[in-house]
C-alpha cells in the first residue's frame, strides 16, 4: 500500500540523490546521509534493510539532498575505505600492502571526491567482520579505514557539493557481485596474518620513527623533552575528541571548555594558533554544532574562550620541572627517534641507544575512557522505531506531559505488549516461541515526568475497558436472576424430599439421588480487565485466569512491588516465582489462603510498566542475580530542562487506533477441554537471518561482560523477538489505510527494528542504569589502578608491590596481571622492556603521564 507523504515525493521532479535512492532501494539498505557523510539527525539507519520502498520515500521527501548510503551488515558487504583527503595516499598503501599477494583484486571500486577509494568485497558466510584496522599498519602511515558489519559507505554515483562517488565501470547495484574477502586479507584484517611473501627488495631506509598521537598534523612548538611533547599531544587530543563526541545537551558548554584549555597549550608556546583554531572548527563541525547553531556562534564561542586560555599559559607540569638532569636533557634527545624490535629506544639517525632512565616511553594517545567516573550518558530514542504515524504522536505526546519521549515510547511499547499478551506470539523457526510481554522500568529522579507520561499512555485503555464491559451490569442482572431460580429449585428439591421422608422413612433410601433440572448456580460475570494498579498475588492469579488474553500490572512506584517478594526484605520466593512464571507466559497454579480450590492459569501472562527512582534502582542491583533484573527494559533518559504547558493540541488517533485493534484480536479457540492458546506469528526468513546475527553478536559480548550484564545480553535475543511482534502490530494499528485483517506473520523490518532497539537503546540503557555493575571485572580492576596511579602520581612502578599498595581487589597476582594488560592495551602503561621468549613478563611498567593532564572527573 503506497505511503501518504508530507511532503508528497514526486519522482518528476526530485533531484539525483533521491532518484539514486530510489533506485538502490529495491536492492540495498539505503538510508539518508548530510555533506558530512553522517546519518541524517533522527534516522535509526541500523534498521534499514533492501525492498523499504516506503521508508526510502519518507526519507527523501524530507531529505531531497541528503546522499545515499549503505547500510554494509544488511547486505553482508566490507568495504576498504582508501583515504585520499588532505594529501593522504590510501589508495597507493593498500596498493602496496597487496602487491606481495597479485596485486589489489578484481572488485568493484568507487573514486571518492576526495580522491580516496572504496574496494567492495563480500564478507564470508558466517562471520561478519566489523569495522576494524586489524593488523594494518598505524594511520599516520595507512590512510586505510575498514567498514564492515555495523558501518556504512556512500552509496556509488552519489553527489556531494564537492563531487561524486564515481562507479565509472557500470551499474551502482554491481557492488552486490563483489567477490569473496581474499585470504591474505582477512587474515590482516582479523589481526591473524601467517608468515607472508616479502614484498620486493627496497633501498635501505633508516628505523623507522616511533609512532606519535594521532595528532601528526599538529605543529607543536618548543618542546625538546619527547615525554613533554607526548603529555602536550595527549592533552590537545582530549579536548579535541571530548568536543567531537559530545552529545547534543551540552555541546556549546563543551567548545567553550575545550578552547579555553586548548589556546592555554597556544599560550604556553606548545601548540601554534592556526592549528588549534582549525581543529576547534572542525570538532564543532563533526559533533553537529556548526550545523545546528551556525559557524559565527561557534567562532564567537572560540574568541571568548581564547581571551581567557591566552591569559592563562599551562604551566609545565611538575613532573617535567622537578628533575633538573631531564631538563638538561630535553634538548639532548630532541631528535627522531625508533624503537627496535627487542623494544630499545635509539636515535633513528646515529643508532645509538637511549637509556630508559634518561627518558619515559614514546606515547601514542591513550585511551582515558578507564579514568572516567559516573554512569555513561543516556542514548537516544529515535521515535522513528515506532513508525511514521506514532513518531508524531510520541513527540506531541512529550511535549504535553513535559517528559521525555522515551517515557511515552516506552510506554507505549510495554502497553501493546501486554495487550498482545496471550493473544499472539512471535515464532522463531521450528519450535522458538516468546509471548510478547514486556518488563518495562522507567527510572528517574522525583518530577522528571516518568508518572505523568505512563499515565496519559496507559490512558489509551480507559475507553478500551468501559466497552468491553458496557454489558456487564447486563449480565450482571441476568445472573442473579439465573442465581434466584436456581436457588429456588434447590430450595423446593429439599423441602419436597423432607416431606416425602417425614411421611414415609422407609421411602429415605429410596429418594433418587439425582438433583431436579435447573438447580446449578450459574457463573458470576465478572468485570473484564486490561490495566491492573495493584494487588496480590492470589488476586492478580485470578485476574489472570478470568481474562486469559493476558494482563498489565501498572505501578507509580516498581520499588513497594519489589518490596513485597525478596529484594529489599529478603523473602518472597513465591511471589518472585510467580512473576519469573508471568513473564514466560507459561502455565502456573496458585493455592488459595482461605479456600482449598487452587487457581490454574494455562497461560500467566503479565506485563508490567512502573516507575524507579535511581536509588532504589541501585539497591535493586545489590542481591544475587537470579534473571528478575535482566528481563526488565529499562529507561533512564535524561530530564527535560525547565518546564512548559503545552499549548497545542495533538492528534491522539494513531494510539488509540493501535489500541483498539489490539484489543480486538482474539485467541486461538480450542475444543474443550482444551483452553484457548495464543495465535503463533512465524518470522520470514530474511527476518531470521537477521536474528541469528543479532544473536551471533550478542554471543560474542556476553563472553566479555560483566555477570550483571551478561545476563541482560542472555535475554536480549528474546526482548528482540518480543519486541519484533509489538513493533509489527503498532506499525498495522496505527496505519489508517491498512487492512483491518491483522498481520499473519513477521518481517525482515520488523526484526531489524527490534534488534537495532535493543543495540542501541535498551542494552546501552541498561549499562546506564547497572553502572559499575555493568563493568567488566578486569576493566573495573584496570580503573581502580589507574587512580591510584594517578593519586601517587606515579611515573613509573613495580606490579609486584603494587598488589600490596593497592590491596583488594588487586592483591591476587591475576587480577593486577589482568589490570595492567588493560591500561597497556588503552595506552596508559608501557613495559619497561620487551617481553621475553622465557621467563616472567616484566613487572615493571612506565606511566603514560598524559593520565595527569586528565581532569579528576574524566
Amino acid at each position: 500500500m503506497p505511503v501518504v507523504l508530507h511532503p508528497p515525493f514526486d519522482p518528476a521532479t526530485i533531484q539525483t540523490n533521491a532518484k539514486l535512492a530510489l533506485a538502490l532501494a529495491p536492492s540495498l539498505a539505503i538510508f539518508p546521509c548530510d555533506d558530512t557523510k553522517q546519518p541524517v539527525h533522527g534516522t535509526p539507519w541500523k534498521s534499514a534493510r533492501p525492498g523499504q520502498i516506503d521508508r526510502v520515500q519518507r526519507w527523501w521527501a524530507a531529505h531531497p539532498d541528503a546522499m545515499p548510503a549503505v547500510h554494509l551488515g544488511a547486505v553482508g558487504l566490507i568495504v576498504v575505505d582508501a583515504d585520499g583527503a588532505d594529501g593522504a595516499d590510501g589508495v597507493a598503501a593498500f596498493e602496496r600492502i597487496a602487491e606481495p599477494h597479485g596485486g589489489v583484486p578484481e572488485c568493484p571500486m568507487v573514486d571518492t571526491p576526495s580522491s580516496g577509494r572504496h574496494f567492495y568485497f563480500k564478507q564470508r558466510p558466517g562471520e561478519a567482520l566489523g569495522n576494524s584496522r586489524g593488523s594494518l599498519p598505524p594511520k599516520s602511515e595507512c590512510p586505510i579505514d575498514v567498514r564492515g558489519d555495523g558501518g556504512y559507505v556512500i552509496a556509488p554515483d552519489a553527489t556531494r557539493d564537492d563531487g561524486v562517488y564515481l562507479y565509472p565501470d557500470g551499474d551502482p547495484l554491481d557492488v552486490l557481485h563483489a567477490p569473496e574477502l581474499p585470504d591474505w586479507l582477512h587474515a590482516i584484517l582479523t589481526g591473524k596474518r601467517e608468515e607472508e611473501p616479502s614484498p620486493a627488495p627496497v633501498a635501505p631506509s633508516p628505523p623507522p620513527k616511533a609512532p606519535s598521537s594521532s595528532l601528526t598534523a599538529v605543529r607543536t612548538l618548543d618542546m625538546g623533552h619527547p615525554r613533554l611533547r607526548a603529555w602536550v599531544e595527549a592533552a590537545f587530543d582530549t579536548e579535541i575528541r571530548a568536543l567531537e563526541q559530545c552529545g547534543t545537551g551540552g555541546r556549546n558548554n563543551q567548545l567553550n571548555t575545550s578552547a579555553f584549555a586548548v589556546f592555554q597549550l597556544v599560550a604556553a608556546g606548545w601548540v601554534a594558533e592556526d592549528v588549534a583554531h582549525s581543529a576547534l572548527v572542525q570538532a564543532a563541525e563533526a559533533c553537529g554544532l556548526v550545523k545546528d547553531d551556525g559557524r559565527r556562534s561557534v567562532l564567537r564561542t572560540i574568541a571568548s574562550a581564547r581571551k581567557g586560555g591566552m591569559a592563562q599559559p599551562r604551566q609545565v607540569p611538575e613532573e617535567f620541572q622537578r628533575d633538573e638532569e631531564i631538563a638538561a636533557a630535553a634538548v639532548e634527545l630532541n631528535r627522531e627517534l625508533a624503537v627496535s624490535a627487542d623494544g630499545t629506544i635509539h636515535d633513528a639517525t646515529t643508532g645509538e641507544v637511549i637509556e630508559p632512565e634518561s627518558m619515559a616511553a614514546t606515547w601514542e594517545v591513550p585511551d582515558l575512557s578507564l579514568l572516567r567516573e559516573g554512569r555513561r550518558t543516556p542514548p537516544t530514542f529515535h521515535p522513528e522505531w515506532l513508525g511514521p504515524h506514532l513518531a508524531r504522536w510520541a513527540e506531541a505526546q512529550s511535549r504535553a506531559t513535559c517528559a521525555p519521549i522515551d517515557y511515552v515510547s516506552v510506554s507505549l511499547l510495554a502497553l501493546v505488549g501486554g495487550i498482545l499478551g496471550n493473544r499472539r506470539r512471535p515464532l522463531a523457526g521450528a519450535g522458538w516461541e516468546e509471548p510478547p510481554t514486556l518488563f518495562a522500568a522507567l527510572v528517574g529522579d522525583p518530577s522528571s515526568g516518568k508518572s505523568p507520561a505512563s499515565s496519559a499512555v496507559m490512558g489509551l485503555v480507559n475507553d478500551e475497558e468501559a466497552s468491553l464491559d458496557a454489558d456487564y451490569r447486563h449480565r450482571l442482572g441476568e445472573y442473579e436472576e439465573a442465581k434466584l431460580a436456581a436457588d429456588a429449585i434447590m430450595a423446593a428439591h429439599k423441602s419436597a424430599a423432607r416431606e416425602a421422608m417425614r411421611a414415609n422413612p422407609e421411602l429415605a433410601t429410596a429418594i433418587p439421588a439425582a438433583l431436579p433440572e435447573g438447580f446449578r448456580e450459574p457463573m458470576k460475570p465478572f468485570l473484564k480487565r486490561i490495566v491492573v494498579r495493584d494487588s496480590t498475588i492470589e488476586r492478580l492469579a485470578t485476574l489472570s485466569a478470568e481474562n486469559p488474553a493476558g494482563l498489565i500490572l501498572h505501578r507509580d512506584e516498581l520499588a513497594g512491588l519489589f518490596a513485597s517478594f525478596g529484594r529489599y526484605s529478603g523473602g518472597g520466593g513465591s511471589d518472585r516465582q510467580f512473576f519469573l512464571e508471568a513473564y514466560g507466559g507459561r502455565s502456573f497454579t496458585v493455592d488459595r489462603v482461605k479456600s482449598g480450590d487452587p487457581i490454574r492459569v494455562p497461560h500467566l501472562s503479565i506485563g508490567i510498566i512502573g516507575a524507579l527512582q535511581p536509588d532504589k534502582a541501585a539497591e535493586l542491583l545489590k542481591g544475587a542475580d537470579d534473571g528478575f533484573v535482566a528481563r526488565f527494559l529499562w529507561c533512564w533518559p535524561e530530564p527535560i530542562a525547565g518546564f512548559r504547558i503545552a499549548r497545542e493540541t495533538f492528534d491522539r488517533g494513531p494510539a488509540e487506533r493501535v489500541v483498539n485493534r489490539c484489543c480486538r484480536l482474539h485467541m486461538q479457540s480450542n475444543p474443550p477441554p482444551m483452553p484457548d492458546s495464543p495465535v503463533l506469528l512465524p518470522l520470514e526468513e530474511g527476518a531470521l537471518a537477521v536474528l541469528e546475527r543479532f544473536a551471533q553478536t550478542i554471543k560474542v559480548r556476553e563472553s566479555k561482560a560483566s555477570p550483571l550484564m551478561k545476563s541482560a545480553l542472555g535475554k536480549a535475543r528474546g526482548h528482540a523477538l518480543r519486541l519484533s511482534c509489538v513493533l509489527t502490530h503498532l506499525w498495522w494499528g496505527a496505519d489508517p489505510q491498512a487492512s483491518w485483517d491483522d498481520p499473519s506473520n513477521i518481517g525482515e523490518t520488523a526484526v531489524a527494528t527490534a534488534c537495532e532497539l535493543m543495540e542501541s537503546y535498551f542494552l546501552p540503557m541498561a549499562e546506564r542504569v547497572f553502572g559499575d555493575a555493568s563493568i567488566p571485572v578486569a576493566e573495573t580492576h584496570a580503573a581502580i589502578l589507574v587512580r591510584h596511579i594517578r593519586e601517587k602520581r606515579l611515573s613509573t612502578f613495580n606490579a609486584s608491590k603494587a598488589r600490596y599498595t593497592v590491596g583488594a581487589p588487586l592483591r591476587e597476582t591475576s587480577s593486577m596481571d589482568a589490570a595492567c594488560a588493560e591500561l597497556v592495551e588503552a595506552g596508559i602503561l608501557q613495559p619497561m622492556s620487551a617481553p621475553k621468549k622465557r621467563g616472567r613478563p616484566s613487572k615493571d611498567f612506565f606511566v603514560n603521564p598524559a593520565i595527569f593532564a586528565q581532569p579528576a572527573n574524566g
